[in-house]
């Protein structure tokens, strides 16, 4: 199924094994991804996505395509196997295990002191981050996207984040309740939900004020995002207290049966330079890497080991120019790359030139 070309020296941190069983299309597939980028090329539908799949289930504990995609599990099997081992910059290597049997799916980490948080994704020491198809999704689809991004970042920098967001969203399940039930219970909540609401946006805006800084930065080798900025919208009216935001609401929250001001209704958005009045798709694409990198500079610099790259396809949508420099941007970082390229004849494209590579090139199954 596979063929491998060499070059170059191994990488450290990353990740050093990889082994696929009944995944889509892939029945048994073992990997020493031990280079700093990892190429995997071959025609449409050969399973390149899937590899990566496999990467981010290890990962996450999911995956990240819909039901478009089919069954995750090979037809006539009846378990999906990912197993890997990965090596922080620390040198002790970590196993990871992720098995579905039938609707059931259970995801190991070994040695055992890297779950004891209860395998949250956010503490996991394998971290990835991808850039993938449909990218436009997460600027211009619903509200909560963009949320579940920002805190899967503030995540990131600020492990009390969680606590903090889990015992928000509990009051704030409490505090609709007791809107539906007429608002003569409000008062009781209102002080709690204030004040969880005001950490969560200071920890929000912490993160974004740094982000944007990067973001910002890295801009400035795209001459179509001059002018464009990153704005976060913490829920409620710049200028005005939270508790003041509730009371000018409170006669719309009952009449709606849920809060209609807080971190709940937050977003960030880009807004395009002067004269400009939204992106192409492969501009769009562009927006969503930097949005990645720059949050990996913030987490960098907050101490966090290095993430691995998906790159599903980087160059679709892109001229040359753009995807050699957007490629430049991701090789700049450092860290380990696994990336996928449509093409049957061995051409490694925008990677040709990238130190440490290492191609596989995949096969439709026969």
């Amino acid at each position: 199924m596979f063929h491998v070309e060499h070059s170059g020296v191994d990488p450290e941190p990353g990740l050093r094994s990889l082994r696929i069983e009944s995944l889509r299309n892939i029945r048994r597939l073992d990997l020493a991804p031990d280079t700093r980028t990892l190429l995997l090329t071959g025609a449409n539908g050969a399973g390149k996505t899937s590899v990566l799949e496999a990467i981010y289930l290890l990962a996450r504990g999911r995956t990240f395509r819909g039901t478009k995609a089919g069954p995750l599990t090979t037809q006539g099997e009846s378990y999906t196997r990912v197993e890997g081992r990965y090596q922080p910059s620390d040198r002790d290597v970590v196993r990871l295990r992720y098995v579905k049997e039938g609707a059931t799916a259970v995801r190991d980490i070994h040695p055992p002191r890297w779950a004891e948080t209860g395998g949250a994704d956010w503490r996991s020491p394998l971290q990835v981050k991808l850039v993938g198809e449909n990218a436009q999704i997460l600027l211009d689809g619903d509200p909560s996207l963009r949320r579940r991004f920002l805190d899967w970042n503030v995540f990131h920098v600020e492990h009390r984040f969680a606590q903090v967001q889990k015992d928000f969203a509990r009051v704030l399940m409490q505090r609709n309740a007791a809107i539906r039930s007429g608002g003569s219970q409000l008062g009781l909540w209102d002080r709690r939900f204030i004040a969880l609401a005001e950490s969560v946006d200071r920890q929000r805006a912490a993160f974004h004020a740094e982000w944007r800084t990067c973001f910002l930065d890295l801009c400035g080798d795209y001459p179509f995002l001059h002018g464009t900025d990153l704005r976060y919208r913490r829920g409620w009216p710049d200028g005005r207290e939270l508790g003041e935001t509730l009371v000018a609401l409170a006669d719309q929250e009952l009449a709606r049966g849920y809060t209609l001001a807080g971190p709940s209704r937050a977003d960030f958005r880009i807004e395009p330079g002067e004269g400009r009045r939204g992106f192409s798709r492969g501009q769009t694409k562009i927006v969503v890497a930097l949005l990645q990198l720059a949050a990996e500079r913030v987490h960098r610099a907050h101490g966090r080991e290095p993430v691995i790259w998906l790159l599903d396809d980087l160059e679709a949508e892109l001229d040359r120019t753009l995807a050699v420099r957007l490629w430049s941007a991701f090789g700049a970082t450092g860290n380990q790359v696994i990336a996928t390229r449509v093409a049957t004849d061995g051409d490694p494209g925008i990677f040709g030139d990238t130190e440490s590579l290492t191609m596989f090139h995949v096969e439709h199954p026969g």
